[in-house]
């Protein structure tokens, strides 16, 4: 990406405090997190505090992450039965296990990949064939199904990455892509305060038509959008947290509502399922 493009400064609100430039390309579809060579993300990512690695999950956040969890288990099960009847699912980034625990009572055959340890620990403890990350799995394994919920932003070799996942899957299969938008309404009013932006663990920034190019490069069709209602809502909360308004809470479930109010129209939600098929 060339330096005169669009850059932001945005700042790691939940770790260090560092600034973290992000950098968009020349359409302004996809931006990538500026790191340090040296730098270890590892380190970014606690333990304790990473919502999507807690049992018990802490504070309001976490609460607010829970709820949302619970409520779309089935929402995600219906978008899965609308494009395929296929049961061998690799869900990837699957954290702590509770999505594929949930497909695993279903009746599906389903595994997970999880670079945190501890969060790995506890999907094994549930049942789950785990791996640390999707070298792991077995060369004969092919999916129907991969799901990456929030998961694709993470990835730091993007292209060479997609040409992996591409080899997991069966031809027609379906790759399942969840990921915070940044052409969203609540994306544009907070600005570098937007708690999706979570620098600098999330290395990648998609407006939908970038996400889609950047897949169809890689031989996936876009078959349906879905939207993730919950997410302006949780995302707004912590945005007006980091901007340290007064009234969070309230303020937050306003622009939440607002946004999705304002995406009936425009389809730019907070963060959006993407329904993608290998077609090569």
């Amino acid at each position: 990406m060339n330096s005169t493009h669009k850059t932001i400064q945005v700042q790691d609100h939940l770790v260090s405090g560092e600034i973290f430039p992000i950098r968009f390309d020349s359409t302004g579809n996809l931006g990538r997190t500026i790191v340090r060579d040296d730098l270890n993300l590892s380190d970014y990512y606690p333990d304790d505090d990473y919502v999507s690695h807690q049992e018990q999950p802490k504070g309001l956040k976490g609460i607010l992450y829970a709820i949302a969890q619970k409520l779309m288990l089935r929402y995600k099960l219906k978008v899965f039965l609308k494009h395929s009847k296929q049961k061998k699912l690799l869900d990837i980034g699957g954290g702590i296990g509770v999505f594929a625990k949930f497909l695993k009572a279903k009746g599906y055959n389903v595994s997970l990949t999880e670079p945190n340890l501890k969060a790995r620990q506890s999907a094994v403890k549930k049942g789950i064939t785990s791996y640390a990350n999707i070298d792991d799995v077995p060369l004969k394994e092919t999916y129907s199904i991969l799901t990456l919920w929030h998961v694709l932003e993470h990835v730091s070799e993007l292209d060479f990455t997609l040409q992996k996942y591409s080899k997991l899957l069966k031809t027609n299969g379906l790759l399942i892509v969840a990921v915070p938008n940044v052409a969203s309404f609540d994306a544009v009013y907070y600005g570098p305060c937007w708690a999706a932006y979570d620098v600098p663990r999330h290395l990648w920034h998609f407006k939908p038509k970038g996400l889609v190019l950047k897949l169809e490069d890689h031989g996936f069709g876009l078959l349906k959008t879905y939207p993730l209602w919950f997410d302006s809502f949780y995302i707004s909360i912590l945005s007006e947290t980091y901007a340290k308004r007064n009234l969070p809470f309230l303020r937050g479930l306003v622009i939440g509502l607002y946004s999705n109010l304002k995406a009936l129209i425009t389809k730019e939600n907070s963060s959006k399922i993407f329904v993608f098929q290998k077609l090569t």
